[in-house]
Order: structure tokens, then sequence, then C-alpha cells
């Protein structure tokens, strides 16, 4: 493809990034002429550098293809939106919303604007991690402070980590022990519990569309549970959750707890039972491995547990 722009085009491409870089002009320019698809980085750059608020976590000169678009650049939907209408524009082309909502960071988005652009039948781009602050945990949880033990979390297609640091005020450190704050053991394996629980409240379609106050999520049993180490107000706990079996309604786990490099506390073996069902006999019976359940591991969305 090659063919001059003529002046009104020129004018109005001008226009449509006129609070950005020469050099994102000059990409643009050399895109929309010769359909050079090497120019589509330059422009996804610049477009995002005039839109980037000011309060962002990562420079977009230190940007990186691993870096996320919302939680790194501190781009909100509206403004993400604002960012693809830009490159519509640009590009001469219309991104739809079911072609965009896999794509999280800089990196997923230049290769499905390549891939787009180019003609190429793109592979499906693999969910990246989802990420939970303490807000966010606060609202999906029917756990609330002073009973709730992650402050982060990131989400994956099996897989948990959450974080939570002892603040040294948790009510029950005044007799546990009185002069000697330890946390207790007991609640290092309640919060690997509620990391578990998050799992399911946002990968089970089931919960997901379930009433909010008709979704419950409890223990059902705790095997193999070893304690290695005291925490103290300071520490802060990384709490890791993979998913081993799952058919509703029992969810089966297996789990580690570390701080500062130190194992803490491990549990071979822990059973959630959900959908309003606890279960009276064994959990082991026909309960499939995760991978043979369709959609638990693409299944996605919000809402309460345990």
């Amino acid at each position: 493809m090659s063919s001059i722009l003529s002046e009104k085009d020129l004018t109005d491409l001008k226009e449509g990034l006129k609070r950005c870089s020469a050099q994102t002009i000059e990409a643009a320019i050399r895109y929309r002429e010769h359909g050079d698809l090497d120019a589509i980085p330059v422009i996804v750059y610049g477009v995002i550098e005039r839109y980037q608020p000011a309060n962002s976590t990562i420079p977009l000169a230190e940007c990186t293809e691993e870096t996320r678009l919302i939680e790194d650049l501190g781009l909100d939907s509206l403004t993400l939106m604002e960012i693809v209408l830009s490159i519509e524009e640009v590009l001469n082309t219309r991104i739809e919303n079911d072609e965009f909502k896999q794509v999280r960071t800089l990196g997923q988005l230049n290769q499905f604007l390549r891939n787009k652009m180019g003609g190429v039948t793109a592979t499906p781009i693999p969910p990246a991690h989802k990420h939970y602050d303490r807000t966010h945990i606060n609202l999906v949880l029917p756990q609330q402070p002073p009973f709730m033990f992650l402050d982060e979390a990131e989400l994956n297609a099996e897989t948990i980590v959450a974080w939570y640091t002892v603040k040294g005020d948790e009510h029950f450190l005044e007799g546990h022990f009185k002069d000697d704050p330890i946390f207790p053991a007991s609640i290092v394996f309640e919060a690997m519990g509620q990391a578990a629980c998050l799992w399911l409240v946002e990968k089970v379609p089931a919960l997901q569309a379930a009433d909010a106050k008709s979704r419950q999520i409890l223990f059902a049993s705790l095997e193999g549970a070893h304690f290695y180490q005291k925490t103290r107000p300071g520490d802060r706990l990384q709490i890791e959750q993979k998913l081993i079996r799952l058919r509703e309604p029992l969810a089966i786990f297996e789990g580690t707890v570390s701080s500062n490099g130190h194992r803490v506390a491990r549990v071979d073996r822990l059973v959630l039972a959900f959908g309003g069902q606890m279960p009276i006999e064994s959990p082991d019976a026909a309960v499939p491995a995760a991978s043979e359940v369709p959609g638990a591991s693409e299944a996605s969305g919000n809402g309460n547990g345990q």
C-alpha cells in the first residue's frame, strides 16, 4: 500500500494528534501512506503519552511490553476509550469492544493492532493477572474489617496470590499474647481460606450469576495443615492458593504462606463448599481435576462469598 495523503487528510491527521509529539505524527503519516506496521508502537506510545495522568505509577519512558494499561499507567476506563478512539482515527479502522476486552498490557495492545491492521487472525490473548486492592476485595468478600485478612491479590486461571500485612492493631493481638503479639496460626489459615474464596467468587459462573445475598462459601475440611514460623506486627504474608479440583458444590485447593522469603504455613488440602450446600460425607468422591471442568479457567467477574 502506498498512497500520498491529500492536504485535507494530512491536516485532519495532524489536528487529531495536535498534542502529540512530532515523532508520533511522522509515524502516523508513514502508516497512512505506506502501511508501515512498525509505525504502530510509535503511534500507540504517542497517543498514550497524550492522555497519561501525571500520577501514573510508571513513567511512560520506562514502560515495557508487560506494563499494564490500567494498573501501571493509571488509565481509567473512560481515558482508555478515548485512546482507542484516537487510535481508530489515526489507523482509519474500527475496534470492537469484543476484540479489545482481553487487552491488558502495552505489549498486548501493540500486538493486537499489528495483527488487526496486518490482516492476521490473532490467537486469543491469554488473560492477564487480575489485580485487586483492599477496597475492591472489601466489596467482593462478605468478611469485613476487622475480620478480613487480604490487602491485595492477583488472580490467574487456577491460582491466586494474595498479601496481608500484620498491622499490630488487630484486636485479638491484645491477648495473643499479652506484651508479645503473635499473629495466630488459625488466622493464617483463615486468610488462606479467604484467598480461595476470592478465587471462587471471581471464577465460578454459578457464583457470578447468583444474587449477592444468596452466595455462600464455607469451610468443609482442612487436611495436612502445617505451621512453621511465627509472624508478628509488620510482617507481610504472601498467600498462594492453587485450585486442584472443582465440581459444585466443592472446590479443593492447596496452598502456602510465606513472609520475607521464609515459609510460614502450608495446607495440603483445603476444601470449600459453595452453592448453599455443606457436604456430610468425604469430599473425595467424584470431584474432577480443575482442568477437566469446562469454563473453570475462563470465567471471570465479581461476587461475594465465604
